[in-house]
């Protein structure tokens, strides 16, 4: 932490830190977008997290949905400013890293040796990969791998980190362990989708990336982006002690505040949208995969 000056803090202080540095302020001006285009909101509630068990305040959690397929996005907002901006490194996507998970959940019937099992000991979930060209993260397109923010010092000299940034990426996979947990619970019909992504957002020209060949050859210079998806790979257990399903988060999304509105305007507000993460091609050929196996 920067040293404090001794004098006290004016009104003048306040208003500019309420207008130029204030993550509030930014989260509710995404919270209002969210909302206009139809999402259910919650803003700034708790949630244990996973790790710690200990108590955190989550930033702004919507879901979206059409029939019977639900999304919910764990929104983690952080108001950079323009000379500290977001610098992701990326290279290809492999084949094993396109896929995104979604959970169909329904009440469990199933027998083993022709003895019929308790639903309390089957899953109500079967969480499933839609891998390849069905997936949202296809094969070969730029995936995030690195993340720093970048600045220049008063020396001239170049500083840069990642702690903030791992804050709020922390913070929103540890969000989205409860909404896993809550989308393991839906039960608005005999049968449900769901699919639950983490985002981090930063203001409009606060993200950029840079790629490489998987040689680690940079190729070209840093280009502004307004969505980058990020590798995680993380697995998060769903159900009850007698009755465990396994759901995975493949990737972290890093969006500006247009990216996350094109985001919800392309997947969240048609058939056509929600079928880009629910593809039933995308499910069969999941189904396929595992009676090949």
């Amino acid at each position: 932490m920067a040293k404090l000056k001794s004098g006290a803090i004016t009104i003048s202080d306040l208003k500019d830190y309420l207008g130029t540095h204030s993550d509030f302020a930014f989260e509710l001006r995404v919270l209002e977008m969210l909302k206009r285009f139809g999402l259910e909101c919650e803003h700034g509630g708790h949630y244990e997290d996973p790790v710690t068990k200990k108590s955190r305040e989550f930033d702004i959690r919507a879901s979206g949905n059409y029939e019977k397929a639900r999304v919910r996005l764990a929104i983690e907002c952080k108001n950079i400013r323009e000379n500290f901006p977001i610098l992701v490194s990326c290279v290809p996507r492999h084949e094993h890293e396109s896929y995104h998970q979604v959970a169909i959940m329904s009440e469990p019937s199933s027998t083993v040796n022709g003895v019929r099992l308790s639903s309390l000991h089957v899953p109500r979930s079967d969480s499933i990969s839609i891998r390849g060209d069905y997936s949202l993260y296809k094969a070969g397109e730029l995936v995030g791998k690195s993340t720093s923010q970048v600045g220049r010092a008063t020396d001239n000299s170049i500083v840069a980190n990642d702690v903030e940034l791992y804050e709020k990426w922390g913070q929103c996979l540890g969000s989205a362990h409860g909404l896993v947990e809550r989308m393991y619970w839906d039960d608005d019909g005999p049968e449900m989708f769901g699919c639950v992504i983490p985002c981090v957002i930063v203001p409009d020209g606060r993200l950029w990336g840079v790629a490489y060949n998987i040689d680690g050859t940079q190729i070209g210079v840093p280009e502004p982006m307004d969505r980058c998806s990020c590798y995680a790979d993380k697995a998060f257990r769903m159900g009850t002690d007698l009755a465990i399903d396994t759901y995975w988060i493949s990737h972290v999304e890093i969006m500006t505040f247009s990216g996350l509105e094109r985001f919800v305007m392309e997947h969240l507000q048609d058939v056509d949208g929600y079928c880009k993460i629910f593809s039933p091609d995308g499910i069969n050929g999941a189904f396929d995969r595992r009676r090949e196996s």
